[in-house]
C-alpha cells in the first residue's frame, strides 16, 4: 500500500507544474506499439480506449478496457487487471490498471478538455507505469482515444 501511495504521489508530482516526472528506475521497461496482427492474433476486439504517445505516431501503447489493459513488452501481449476501484474514463475504460508486478495509470492532463470527432472521444492523458513499490519504469504524455465497439 506504501508502494502505492508513493506512486501516486509521483505521479500527482509529474502532473503539475512543477516540471518533468523523475527519471525512470533502473528496471525501466519499453511498451512497444500494439498492431493489427496483435489485436488479431489475440483477439483484443471490445470497447475501450487506446492510448498513442504524443512523440509516437498513431500506434497504440495502451488497450485499456473495462477489465484489463493491454500492453506489449518484448513482443509479447501483457494483460494487466483494471482496478474496479479507479475512475471510470469513456467507454469503461479505467485510469488505473493493477498486477502484482506493475500499475498502469493513464491519468486526464490537468485542463484538458475532452473533444469528440463523430463516436471518438479524445482526452490529453499521461501513461505512468510504475512497479509495486511505486518507482517509475516508464512515463509518456498523449491521447487517448474512447469508442464504441
Amino acid at each position: 500500500m506504501r508502494g502505492t501511495v508513493l506512486g501516486l504521489g509521483l505521479l500527482l508530482a509529474a502532473c503539475g507544474p512543477g516540471g518533468p516526472p523523475p527519471p525512470p528506475s533502473a528496471g525501466s521497461i519499453q511498451p512497444e506499439p500494439i498492431n493489427y496482427p496483435d489485436i488479431k492474433t489475440n483477439e483484443l476486439y471490445g470497447a475501450g480506449c487506446n492510448f498513442a504517445a504524443n512523440d509516437g505516431g498513431m500506434s497504440a501503447l495502451v488497450l485499456a478496457q473495462e477489465k484489463e489493459a493491454i500492453i506489449k513488452l518484448k513482443g509479447k501481449i501483457v494483460r494487466i487487471p483494471a482496478d474496479t476501484k479507479s475512475q471510470i474514463l469513456p467507454e469503461t475504460a479505467r485510469t488505473r490498471y493493477v498486477a502484482p508486478d506493475r500499475i498502469l495509470i493513464l491519468a486526464p492532463l490537468p485542463g484538458a478538455e475532452p473533444s469528440e470527432n463523430g463516436v471518438v472521444r479524445s482526452l490529453a492523458t499521461s501513461l505512468t507505469i510504475t512497479d509495486p513499490r511505486g518507482q517509475i519504469q516508464f512515463f509518456t504524455k498523449g491521447q487517448v482515444q474512447c469508442k464504441p465497439m
